[in-house]
């Protein structure tokens, strides 16, 4: 426990002094909404595209600073990308006759509209952080897109056979990643408002989990689907450690909110993804590996480190025991591979398998993987320390 406090606080540190001031001045795009990504300097790619996930995925980081008091000018932050995830991020959707139209897919760099389609991965992060917004600010705004971003979803995405559509227009193969991620929005609409039907939701995707997603004979995750919730035929052997992990996570939290009992298959596909997705050479969690086990892709992107770490605290607390020193190892190897940059708040985002750095820019969308990381681990010290 004492290294888990040691290297906890370390991350929360260099989330509330480095990465907050660091993406709130170097990430922030003065006529709007938040740049795609930093090249290693800190200086923005200014010609990036935007997804629109990202813009709310970075409004998610700001609004929830400013509940917790990490970074005095959270606020600010998030009402700048607020105001640009609300009108740009929207532009599109004259084809739906009847009332919100949901957000976007891709915006140009100047912000004007690149690709309009719908996307129910996007509007899980327009849900995440409408959701957010409403916590943290009391804002109705916030309400307002968070309850017409699930009515968008109810009425015009979802499937006859369980689940959501890929998007509008629709696509193949189907996918369980806009599923979890809706399930972690509506986890957290429910905390926010305490609406039950919400939490019906939830209930709704943990047993497409229980049904479609875990694959019993290997006890893994199962990602790509066709029409009917079949594995797809070209991919639906493949999957990745850091979405067990991060369904490890989100298990636990519903199991918590809920009171069912889950933690069992939690424990299962965390395991599995240890078992099969951890490089011996490094400790990092790879990017891609069949469900039987056979490596795909053995590259270590940061975010499953984050989810690794994220898991194992929702272990801990759930009484396992050394979950909390696998934890603290994990942060030491984020301090030691992605974030000893130059830029003090920035980071690497990917390993090679022999540890060494692929590419030269930092991705925006890791942040919102880091930073619930770092809530995640101060949550649970304090809990500990009452």
């Amino acid at each position: 426990m004492d290294n888990l406090r040691e290297q906890g606080t370390r991350l929360v540190t260099w989330c509330k002094e480095q990465a907050l001031p660091f993406w709130a001045k170097n990430g922030v795009d003065p006529q709007g909404g938040f740049y795609e990504d930093l090249a290693m300097d800190g200086r923005p790619n200014v010609n990036s595209f935007r997804r629109v996930r990202v813009q709310a995925r970075q409004c998610y980081v700001y609004a929830h600073a400013a509940h917790l008091g990490w970074f005095h000018d959270a606020r600010n932050v998030n009402d700048h990308g607020w105001r640009y995830l609300t009108t740009k991020g929207m532009q599109g959707g004259d084809n739906i006759v009847d009332g919100f139209a949901g957000c976007a897919h891709l915006l140009n760099p100047d912000g004007s509209v690149n690709d309009i389609s719908r996307d129910t991965y996007a509007q899980a992060f327009l849900l995440l952080a409408a959701s957010w917004r409403y916590r943290a600010f009391g804002d109705v705004q916030g309400l307002q897109y968070l309850r017409e971003t699930t009515q968008f979803l109810s009425t015009y995405l979802k499937a006859d056979n369980a689940g959501w559509l890929e998007g509008i227009p629709a696509s193949f193969p189907r996918r369980q990643n806009p599923h979890m991620h809706l399930f972690e929005a509506f986890l957290t609409a429910y905390e926010a408002t305490s609406d039950s039907y919400y939490l019906q939701l939830t209930d709704h995707i943990f047993s497409m989990f229980e049904n479609i997603f875990f694959h019993e004979k290997t006890d893994a995750l199962l990602e790509f689907f066709d029409m009917d919730w079949m594995p797809d035929e070209k991919v639906g052997h493949l999957t990745e450690p850091g979405h067990m992990m991060e369904w490890c996570w989100l298990l636990h939290w519903y199991a918590r909110v809920s009171g069912k009992t889950v933690t069992p298959l939690a424990e299962k596909m965390f395991q599995t993804g240890v078992k099969f997705g951890v490089n011996m050479q490094t400790g990092l969690i790879i990017n891609e590996i069949q469900i039987t086990g056979e490596v795909t892709k053995p590259e270590s992107r940061l975010w499953p480190q984050t989810e690794f770490i994220k898991a194992n605290i929702a272990r801990a607390r759930h009484g396992d025991n050394g979950a909390d020193i696998l934890a603290a190892r994990m942060i030491d190897k984020l301090f030691s591979y992605y974030l000893d940059v130059p830029s003090n708040g920035g980071w690497h985002d990917q390993m090679s398998h022999e540890g060494a750095v692929i590419g030269d820019v930092m991705s925006s969308s890791t942040f919102y993987h880091i930073f619930c990381a770092a809530v995640e681990v101060d949550q649970y010290l304090k809990e500990c320390h009452e």
